[in-house]
């Protein structure tokens, strides 16, 4: 792990993120991952915003975020200079994507309760219809 990344990967841990370093996602390693939101977390120093250091992380995070991921980019002096900050940005993302993976899942089971009724209602009725006489 690079200076800035381990000085990232403390500023995560401070606000009780868990990333896990160097993940791999589509062959290719990502500084940290959050699976569970398809959230890559990188952080450049200097050399990796160069001109041809630029294009290559385009074309790997494109591939990356084909595979339905996001990429988030610091760079080094920001995190040097704001690794709580940078964590805070972090923090959010993940917050706002575990909320809404929740929220699709009280959809779902509210549609399947929703689809469970409509098949049973009509079983009901003729049931009340079965005690009545």
């Amino acid at each position: 792990m690079s200076p800035i990344e381990a000085e990232l990967y403390e500023a995560m841990r401070q606000e009780d993120l868990h990333p896990i370093p160097q993940y791999c996602v589509k062959g290719y390693y990502v500084d940290f991952a959050f699976p569970d939101v398809g959230l890559a977390v990188e952080a450049d120093g200097a050399a990796y915003h160069t001109g041809a250091g630029r294009q290559r992380d385009r074309k790997r995070d494109a591939i990356i975020r084909r595979t339905g991921w996001t990429v988030k980019r610091f760079h080094g002096t920001t995190i040097h200079n704001k690794a709580a900050n940078c964590a805070f940005v972090i923090k959010r993302e993940v917050q706002m994507r575990r909320e809404a993976i929740e929220d699709k899942e009280r959809q779902k089971e509210a549609e399947r309760k929703a689809r469970i009724e409509a098949i049973a209602l009509p079983f009901r009725k003729i049931a009340q219809l079965v005690k009545r006489k």
